[in-house]
């Protein structure tokens, strides 16, 4: 592309045939090609060389210092925040020191200010600021084309119809004027108006002329001017734009299609920029199907808009189609940007869609999560089979409540997506958590096979769908089975259904914990305790949430007679399930193992269990002749404390079993500090809490 400062022609501007004055400051004045007395248009140096501050060729212009470059980074910042008169003057800062210093003032600062004045509607200083930029060697083409339009378009907002015409002569000279009248669109202005613009101009110059004329009709132009003849179409798109900048995209694509409707049907160029807004409104609202729609209405209209195609790129990615989004980008030589970018992204999100698939093949449901959801969030924001992929990762992570949540949106938008109805299966199935022996332990498998009876009607040949139903099927008919069984008490053939049931369900820890726990049932009733301690250690394993296997398993453990260990089985159980029926069973197998580890007194004295108390006196008096201290003195110190433990649990035998009270506690299973602590309470039930005390009430 051609810079702006490289000579076109031997003219100083197309259409003038006449020498230029010397105006300096690189400023061009043709005498009779411009309409306007004060009108000067920057071309970059004078072509005919008469100017006297036309510029040496081949002269390098140095760059600007660097507080103008701060400046200028500050109006930026500025410009972006939309405060465009303190852009305006930012920008103005950093051409004031760059003048300052001596340097020449790099053309994009003239540019930028340019751009801020025209959103301030100061068309005059906008118009200014872009003919200087224009006169400067250093702009890009970019920059260049920028300038040129913001002239234009001031030029068109001015109705300077002949200076209009002689900027897009210039744009037309450097290969730019169809980008240029592209980006104008219904700034362009209509051949009404420029018929009465000549016949107000005709009208003046046959009632005056010269210099006069030329007052009179600024006069009347600026009158003119005052009350503009409005534009509906370009208002409601300048209200939809406003919309836009404020996140209202609803509100910008009303305003949009307003404004197509009041568009000229014969303006293409505006009707296409319209539906490119339209596109780049619906696909931040992730509607990318009417984004596409827009943009392939806007493309029909105006082919060359690399940005419209960009944005088309971008909704065919959204869907998944990234063929389709290759093509609509095509081949990118790297000058355009949009299309590079898109190029950039759709290969960016292929490479990382790949990434997450391989990450879930290897079983990182967890990272190929992370990477489907910054996806979806992003780019892949309407591409049904990542919301399967996401719902993938939630079952292999047993999120399974996600699963379902995800699977229901799926089918509610799409009721004919096989893969949504197998994964609710497989959620359902993994999701069980019922016990054995209750009604609900076929709620979920039931409704699992009516989906995959749904998914085979749709492909009877689907064969993952046919195993996992015909599965489902196999453990709801041997449930039945099982309970029919246990309620005839026929548990040796419950405990052979039992294990059928578990080789159909090897996939499932939770399913196999209760079906593990059904049989340890089944061996209590046979008193197979080692075979319930067996069966409770395999549920407990595989879920050890479950609570009533732990109370099998102390049950087994009291009918070992392995009391200590199922204290310590209750105890752990009480830690992290504190109800009042644990605490129970614990406070009664504390007093089995009491009971278990007590002196027996009948064995003691050495009378049977129904001894009468004759029988019990006389055996005490022999056994206390028999293990008296003083009859074992001549024994070793080990042998006498033995005989005095021994004589001492005599006394305590007799003491016991001759009263009543206390034989009674005995019986019960007391022991005999529990006898005695029976008896204390007792007293104090009777007597108060305060033994008796005179006037009664608490110490």
């Amino acid at each position: 592309m051609t810079m702006v400062s490289e000579p076109v022609d031997t003219s100083c501007v197309p259409g003038c045939g006449k020498e230029c004055s010397g105006q300096g400051a690189a400023f061009c004045r043709c005498l009779e090609a411009v309409f306007s007395r004060s009108i000067f248009v920057r071309v970059g140096g004078c072509k005919m060389g008469k100017c006297e501050d036309s510029s040496a060729e081949g002269e390098t212009e140095k760059p600007a210092p660097a507080k103008a470059e701060t400046k200028k980074a500050e109006g930026n910042a500025a410009f972006q925040a939309k405060n465009f008169e303190e852009a305006t003057r930012l920008y103005g800062e950093a051409i004031a020191l760059a003048e300052a210093a001596g340097e020449p003032v790099p053309g994009v600062y003239f540019s930028n200010r340019a751009v801020c004045l025209a959103s301030l509607n100061d068309w005059e200083g906008a118009r200014s600021d872009a003919a200087q930029a224009l006169s400067c060697k250093d702009l890009t083409p970019a920059a260049t084309k920028k300038a040129l339009f913001q002239k234009s378009r001031a030029e068109s907002r001015l109705l300077l119809v002949e200076e209009l015409e002689a900027t897009l002569r210039l744009a037309d000279s450097l290969g730019l004027r169809a980008e240029v009248e592209r980006l104008l669109g219904s700034d362009l202005p209509t051949k009404t108006q420029v018929d009465a613009r000549a016949d107000a101009r005709k009208d003046v110059e046959n009632r005056m002329s010269g210099a006069v004329a030329d007052v009179v009709f600024q006069e009347a132009q600026a009158q003119a001017e005052a009350s503009p003849v409005p534009q509906p179409a370009s208002q409601a798109k300048e209200a939809g734009t406003a919309r836009y900048r404020d996140g209202d995209y609803r509100g910008a694509i009303t305003h949009y299609r307003q404004a197509m409707d009041l568009a000229p049907a014969d303006d293409a160029g505006l009707r296409a920029q319209l539906l490119g807004n339209i596109a780049a409104a619906c696909l931040m609202l992730k509607k990318a199907a009417e984004c596409a729609t827009a943009c392939e209405e806007s493309l029909a209209l105006d082919s060359s808009n690399s940005k419209v195609r960009a944005r088309l790129a971008s909704a065919q990615v959204a869907r998944g189609d990234f063929a389709a989004a290759r093509a609509t980008v095509g081949e990118v030589n790297g000058e355009d940007s949009a299309l590079t970018n898109a190029l950039k992204q759709i290969g960016s999100t292929e490479a990382t869609l790949a990434e997450a698939d391989q990450a879930l093949s290897k079983g990182e449901p967890a990272k190929a999560l992370n990477m489907y959801a910054n996806l979806e969030s992003s780019v892949l924001f309407d591409y049904p089979p990542l919301t399967l992929k996401m719902a993938h990762c939630y079952l292999d992570l047993r999120q399974y409540p996600r699963v379902l949540n995800t699977t229901q949106q799926i089918l509610r938008s799409n009721p004919t997506s096989i893969d949504a109805l197998l994964l609710r299966t497989q959620a359902l199935y993994r999701n069980h958590n019922a016990t054995a022996d209750s009604k609900q332990w076929v709620e979920p498998l039931e409704q699992g096979q009516r989906l995959l009876k749904e998914a085979l009607s749709l492909d009877p040949d689907h064969s993952e769908a046919q195993a996992l139903r015909k599965r489902l099927r196999s453990l709801c008919t041997k449930h039945a089975e099982l309970k029919e069984l246990m309620d005839s008490r026929e548990f040796e053939q419950g405990q052979a259904v039992i294990d059928s049931m578990l080789e159909l369900c090897q996939d499932h820890p939770v399913l196999m914990a209760s079906l593990y726990a059904e049989r340890a049932k089944a061996c209590m009733r046979l008193k197979d305790w080692r075979g319930v301690i067996k069966d409770v250690g395999q549920a407990t394993y595989r879920n050890h949430s479950l609570v009533q296997p732990y109370l099998y398993r102390a049950q087994a453990l009291q009918a070992l007679e392995r009391h200590e260990d199922a204290v310590k089985e209750l105890e752990s159980l009480l830690s992290w399930h504190q109800v009042e029926s644990v605490y129970h069973k614990l406070e009664e197998a504390k007093f089995l193992l009491r009971k278990h580890k007590r002196r027996n007194y009948y064995e003691v004295l050495g009378v049977p269990s129904v001894a009468s108390q004759l029988e019990i006196k006389k055996a005490y008096r022999e056994r206390a002749a028999e293990w008296h201290p003083d009859k074992k003195s001549h024994l070793d110190e080990a042998s006498k404390k033995n005989a005095e433990e021994m004589f001492k649990c005599i006394g305590e035998a007799y003491e016991v079993l001759t009263d009543p009270t206390k034989k009674e506690l005995y019986e019960k299973g007391y022991d005999l500090e529990g006898i005695n602590e029976q008896i204390e309470l007792k007293k104090r039930r009777t007597n108060g809490c305060c033994g008796g005390r005179p006037g009664g009430g608490c110490c």
